[in-house]
């Protein structure tokens, strides 16, 4: 335990100075639908609503994990799939586009940000992933951009984003040094 927090702290240390990643970005284009709500589907807009067992995956070292500061803002939501109510199937986050506008205003001004996404590994092949996708579709505003993102080597990631109605806006890189400057570019379309 004491190991992992070391490594998280040094990972914490070296986004700080420098960090560099690929996304495949994508946009929703309404093709498939509004989305569908589902009824196995709990959503969270509380920390405390959050059963215990659920919140170190969901949350891993929450102070150090933007998006709880996002949460208790009201800016972020929490979809939970359980079949038992104690073991966590799968997960997904809606977040408001404001956090992200900085780093990514290439992509989009305004709009609502899905993701990341989880699935137990036992529990993948289900169709767990487009459920919390069509629901999350069913709840987000029609009235604004909803963009999702994944690694480029994510195929079934991008499979599931792809089958869901979503259009790729491309591989972008984004670069940030220090605090204080970031940039993003598009690369290509394909990884």
């Amino acid at each position: 335990m004491a190991g992992d927090f070391a490594c998280r702290c040094l990972l914490l240390v070296k986004r700080v100075l420098y960090e560099r990643r690929k996304f495949a970005f994508y946009c929703y284009c309404d093709r498939q639908g509004p989305g569908k709500r589902h009824p196995a589907i709990i959503e969270y807009t509380g920390y405390d609503q959050i059963p215990v067992p659920f919140r170190s995956r969901v949350l891993p070292y929450r102070w150090m994990n933007a998006v709880y500061y996002r949460f208790r803002r009201g800016q972020a939501r929490l979809l939970c799939v359980s079949q038992d109510g104690h073991h966590l199937d799968a997960y997904g986050w809606i977040q408001d586009w404001n956090p992200f506008r900085r780093s990514f205003k290439a992509i989009a001004d305004s709009g609502t940000m899905l993701g990341p996404y989880w699935t137990d590994p036992n529990q993948r092949g289900k169709g767990l992933y487009g459920i919390l996708l069509g629901h999350s579709l069913a709840i987000s505003s029609p009235n604004q951009p909803i963009i999702i993102c994944t690694t480029p080597d994510n195929t079934a990631s991008r499979r599931g984003i792809e089958k869901a109605g979503f259009q790729s806006l491309g591989i972008w890189e984004w670069s940030r040094w220090g605090m204080l400057f970031s940039r993003c570019r598009e690369l290509t379309d394909e990884p």
